[in-house]
């Protein structure tokens, strides 16, 4: 005869079943959940070179900055005729002919998207002491190196100094650094706030201090740096500074003046 079953064996069939649904309905979740991670990371913006995401939508642009250098009397007296970017873009169509007198320093060009800030750089690192333990007495091992004898209190003193050694260094980027960052302006099509900081720093010498026995020597660095902010409309060059170069090592005034342009560019 067959036995009913009972009770307590229809119940554990029931949540048998109930831990099946439960169970299938985890797993369909995470399918769901796996899709939209991987949709939502397909269609994010991309990473720029700092990390941070760029913004939706931001234009590309280009900025292009040329630096020429031409002779101080000339400048003064052509930027007296310079009013407008027509103008502008007419005396640089001459310098680029090969006007005499006049040389292309740097022009740099760099792409960057609407309200971002970029950096470009074309460096040497250059390592030199900035602190130096101070000589020793050598004592009369030092004075017999040479078989001939000094021939005043001098060289006494500089046969008996040993060389002095660096302790501590510092680095200075040599080369150009160019940083820009572009904002649009509201109401305005094409107009763009640009902020650029150019510089431009060579190693041009050292300062001597002291020779006895060794060079105890500090780098000169000259720098060129051309800072600011102008509103530029696309596809027209603006004046952004002139200045004369630096006077290296001499310090001596120049007859020469460098004039940096800037430009603005839709890059599509």
């Amino acid at each position: 005869m067959r036995k009913a079953p009972s009770a307590f064996s229809g119940f554990a069939h029931l949540m048998m079943k109930i831990r099946t649904i439960l169970l299938l309905g985890w797993l369909a979740g995470l399918v769901t959940a796996a899709g939209q991670e991987k949709e939502a990371e397909s269609s994010s913006p991309p990473v720029g070179s700092l990390g941070e995401k760029m913004p939706e939508g931001g234009k590309p642009l280009r900025i292009r900055i040329e630096t020429w250098e031409a002779p101080a009397l000339e400048i003064t007296r052509r930027l007296d005729d310079v009013r407008d970017a027509a103008a502008l873009a007419k005396l640089r169509a001459e310098w680029l002919a090969g006007a005499p007198g006049v040389t292309l320093i740097n022009s740099p060009v760099l792409a960057i998207d609407a309200s971002k800030r970029e950096l470009m750089e074309s460096i040497t690192e250059r390592i030199y002491p900035t602190e130096y333990e101070p000589p020793s007495l050598g004592g009369h091992g030092a004075m017999q190196e040479r078989k001939e004898p000094p021939e005043n209190w001098v060289e006494v003193i500089e046969r008996m100094l040993t060389d002095v050694v660096p302790t501590s260094f510092e680095t200075r980027n040599t080369g150009i650094t160019l940083e820009v960052a572009v904002d649009p302006v509201k109401g305005e099509e094409k107009i763009w706030n640009v902020a650029v900081n150019l510089e431009d720093v060579q190693l041009v010498g050292k300062d001597v201090y002291a020779n006895a026995p060794a060079d105890v020597a500090m780098p000169v660095f000259a720098t060129f740096r051309s800072t600011g902010g102008a509103r530029l409309e696309e596809g027209k060059w603006r004046l952004l500074g002139a200045q004369e170069p630096p006077r290296g090592m001499e310090g001596k005034s120049s007859d020469k003046r460098w004039v940096t342009l800037v430009r603005i560019d839709a890059d599509e």
